[in-house]
């Protein structure tokens, strides 16, 4: 078996799902390692549902898994809204112009944040009356008070040849109302004109929708609606405050309505998974997150501290799939130590492979596929993963590494900031200390623009600490006595950076940065 016929999965979990074949989703279950800390029953009977961690942790994997899994043992309907691939600009445009938000300017408070919450409660109605027409969702019994609930939310009047796909779940607003048409299960006193159309203030057909949702009857058969890709858009400063405040009060929504299903014994419930930069982008603009975060919400970390790097799970991910490519080519399943030998060499750098390849990471599923991925495709005719092919792919692997650890920035920083940043560490040193990098900076800024204009408008050590959150710096603490640097790595549990002690390059991004 040559390295070409191993299976090691995709950089994105919902493209190893993309044609949903039973033959996909057989190969992802029995590919699926859990999180560790996780448990998938506190997703099924919804003590858990909002998902946390930053980008490449397994958050999408984790959300089509457990969609999986409901649906082989309830027997239950899920469904998947896709912020950011679905939810285009033009989209979420159309959002902000429902819930007629003053975006916020700088300097400025003046925002209406509750009109967000009425149109996501408007945009999620409308998804399960979507479910119900297409007999998809039996959540709930067909009687008179479902039919009046569906007629509710599909009574707005609009040019169907206006609106497709998820925007017929946005209202248009004018002037605060909506334009419906009438039917005698609205159950609504209104001036109808001789059309049989009437306008209505939103918010009062919204309030009027929840009364009616809390009186639906529960059925046997759950449904569940999946939120994922919840990002923001950096392009301009305003859609970077809409889009945070979208998700804000996506989450705001999805507890509510999840408490009226728990309360009311609905079987429906609602799921959202969100970056940990964009909770952090969001969490300054008013409204309590935290809480229901906290008490309903688990955050994927896959470092077990204590642990070996041969008994860490993301090493349990690499051998489960080589072990499964083996199988399917007829051969027998190796136990781990035997698997590492016959795979991998004995020492990579001076360093047992799986602390190699764990060092190179950022304890992130994503960091090891691509990794693997990148040895594949230099060297598909190989058998076994060599030192030399793995050094043959660190500069591609840094770069891509370096391109996704500045997108988690950019909740932050502009494109041009960004590159400012780059400038301060290109070509400096691995390891050094906060004046080291404050008398670099003072030539960097001679020579480089968007350095300058960085820190004219972000603070050194604040770009420091956001650094070290996401994980390009890591503070240095010596040697271990066995060998090997010893550093502080957030994504290894040690929250704060110390900015007085020695900081430290990632090892997987020196080849790209140069140091």
């Amino acid at each position: 078996m040559k390295l070409k016929d191993i299976y090691i999965g995709t950089t994105d979990a919902k493209n190893e799902l993309l044609a949903n074949s039973p033959d996909e989703v057989t190969r992802f279950v029995r590919l699926y390692v859990t999180p560790p800390t996780l448990s998938i029953e506190k997703f099924a009977d919804r003590t858990k549902y909002f998902i946390s961690g930053l980008k490449g942790t397994g958050k999408t994997a984790l959300l089509r898994y457990v969609a999986i899994k409901l649906d082989e043992s309830l027997k239950s309907v899920s469904r998947f809204v896709l912020f950011k691939s679905e939810i285009d600009e033009d989209l979420r445009s159309d959002f902000a112009k429902a819930a007629q938000v003053q975006l916020v300017h700088e300097n400025s408070s003046d925002s209406d944040d509750k009109d967000f919450e009425q149109v996501w409660h408007w945009f999620i109605y409308r998804k399960i009356a979507q479910l119900v027409s297409a007999e998809q969702s039996h959540a709930f019994q067909q009687n008179g008070k479902l039919s009046q609930f569906c007629e509710l939310v599909n009574s707005e009047r609009f040019d169907k040849s206006e609106k497709t796909g998820l925007m017929r779940l946005i209202p248009s607003i004018k002037r605060g109302t909506v334009e419906i048409s009438k039917s005698p299960k609205l159950g609504l006193e209104l001036d109808w004109d001789q059309n049989g159309k009437a306008k209505i203030n939103f918010n009062e057909l919204v309030y009027k929708a929840d009364a009616v949702f809390e009186s639906l009857t529960p059925d046997e058969r759950r449904t569940n609606i999946f939120f994922d890709e919840l990002e923001l858009n950096y392009s301009t400063k305003k859609q970077h405050q809409r889009d945070s405040r979208l998700v804000r009060d996506l989450i705001v929504t999805i507890e509510r309505i999840n408490a009226i299903a728990k309360r009311k014994g609905f079987n429906l419930c609602l799921y959202a998974a969100v970056r940990s930069e964009v909770l952090t982008a969001i969490e300054a603009i008013g409204k309590e997150i935290n809480k229901p975060l906290a008490d309903f919400g688990a955050e994927i970390l896959w470092n077990r501290s204590g642990l070996s790097a041969s008994q860490q799970p993301l090493i349990r991910l690499i051998e489960q799939r080589i072990n499964a490519s083996r199988e399917d080519y007829g051969l027998q399943a190796l136990a781990p130590g035997e698997l590492w030998s016959h795979y991998f060499p004995n020492e990579i750098i001076n360093q047992p492979p799986q602390t190699y390849i764990l060092t190179n990471s950022w304890y992130r599923p994503r960091d090891v596929v691509r990794l693997l991925i990148a040895v594949q495709e230099h060297a598909p005719d190989d058998e076994t993963f060599t030192q030399t092919s793995l050094q043959a792919v660190r500069k591609k692997y840094s770069t891509a590494s370096w391109v996704e650890m500045t997108e988690e920035l950019r909740a932050r920083y502009s494109s041009s900031q960004i590159d400012g940043i780059k400038h301060l560490l290109y070509g400096g040193k691995r390891t050094f200390s906060i004046r080291d990098l404050e008398d670099r900076a003072t030539q960097i800024c001679e020579e480089y623009i968007d350095s300058r204009s960085l820190l004219k408008s972000h603070d050194l050590k604040k770009v420091l600490r956001d650094l070290y959150r996401i994980g390009v710096i890591g503070n240095y603490d010596g040697k271990w006595p066995h060998g090997g640097d010893k550093i502080r790595y957030s994504f290894r549990g040690d929250d704060e950076l110390l900015i007085a002690k020695p900081l430290y390059i990632h090892s997987a991004l020196r080849a790209h940065l140069s140091v």
